[in-house]
């Protein structure tokens, strides 16, 4: 098991961390402090994701943000929500090619949290953390901010980027319960965007799956990924997915141009993480593929004629060899996570729109 640890570290983009007996953080009154639970290893999702300085998380701002999260009164039409595009039975995605008006696949919330984490250590700031397909904001609360300044999205056509913020702070803090939950989360003041778009991240940073198979099964548990599952992973590193679908993640975060086909194929979009994929079809950036079979077929021939220098040697599994490796994207994507619906939002809306 220790070897097999240590190889696929490598494999997969991981590091071997030195051991020190006792950093100086851990001495308490001359000796180590221990640790109650075992360290987990640095291919496994962390279990606690960052908070950015400004925005600490606590339970009433979780509390908050999941209502915002599913309430339509964030929409300038008052009839979708951020859950509209990002439902849990789906994933956290809406299981179409690209929503109404727009030219991207709806990307899964979950484990949006640990964007940009390529190796356990450093533990990447949630400030810095790249969101959306080109890499274009970068930490939840900006993430959460776009939609809701958006036209074809939440914003609709009666607003602008300028004008919609004051229109919803009016409409929350004309809601009583709302005021209060404010309050709770953020202490006295006025409701302002930033509060807004705090709220609703803290709430997405608890979307995490740290429990899958996989995770289970590099922290030692040996019982917790199939024997074809192991065979899968074996062809996922043999044939190359590791150039870019590496550490924790599955995902080195770096835009490429794969020559995706049309429509709106074109351009550098950035590597998807594999963590939860089998729930999260159709694929690519412009959901142009509805199955694996449909991109194991693409990359049988982007290898061919690579536009990007790491797509060169990647082979997809042949088909005898597909089951196995499905497989092994399924253990990557069978953790539990928060799947409930608010049975009502304070402002009286239909949950989700």
């Amino acid at each position: 098991m220790l070897r097999w640890s240590v190889l696929t570290m490598v494999a997969l983009g991981g590091c071997v961390l030195d051991e020190d007996p006792a950093r100086d953080d851990d001495l308490v009154d001359g000796g180590p402090q221990v640790e109650e639970d075992p360290p987990r290893s640095p291919l496994a999702l962390p279990l606690v994701p960052p908070d950015p300085a400004a925005n600490p998380t606590s339970p009433a701002k979780v509390a908050l943000g999941r209502l915002l999260f599913w309430d339509p009164v964030l929409s300038g039409d008052r009839n979708v929500a951020c859950a509209t595009c990002h439902d849990p039975d789906l994933a956290y995605t809406d299981g179409m090619q690209t929503p109404v008006g727009l030219t991207k696949n709806s990307m899964t919330i979950l484990d949006t949290a640990w964007n940009g984490l390529i190796a356990m250590r450093p533990t990447p700031r949630a400030e810095d953390a790249p969101m959306f397909w080109d890499n274009r904001a970068h930490s939840l609360e900006e993430q959460a901010r776009g939609p809701i300044t958006t036209a074809a999205e939440m914003m609709g056509s009666s607003y602008t980027a300028t004008t919609i913020f004051p229109e919803l702070i009016a409409r929350l803090s004309a809601i009583p319960e709302y005021g209060a939950l404010f309050t709770a989360a953020f202490g006295p003041g006025a409701i302002t965007d930033a509060k807004i778009v705090a709220a609703i991240a803290a709430f997405e940073r608890t979307l995490t799956t740290p429990a899958s198979s996989y995770d289970r099964f590099v922290n030692g548990d040996t019982t917790a990924l199939s024997a074809q599952a192991q065979r899968g992973l074996e062809i996922f590193k043999a044939n190359g997915c590791v150039n870019c679908h590496s550490g924790p993640m599955f995902s080195d975060f770096e835009l490429h141009d794969l020559g995706v086909p049309d429509p709106a194929g074109r351009g550098l979009f950035r590597t998807a993480s594999l963590r939860n994929i089998t729930l999260t079809a159709p694929y690519m950036h412009n959901g142009v593929f509805p199955g694996f079979q449909q991109v194991f077929g693409f990359y049988r021939n982007a290898g061919q004629n690579a536009r990007d220098p790491k797509l060169r040697g990647v082979t997809p599994p042949a088909p005898q060899q597909a089951p196995d490796f499905i497989a092994f994207l399924t253990a990557l994507s069978d953790g539990p996570f928060d799947r409930s619906i608010p049975a009502s939002v304070p402002s009286g809306l239909p949950p989700g729109g």
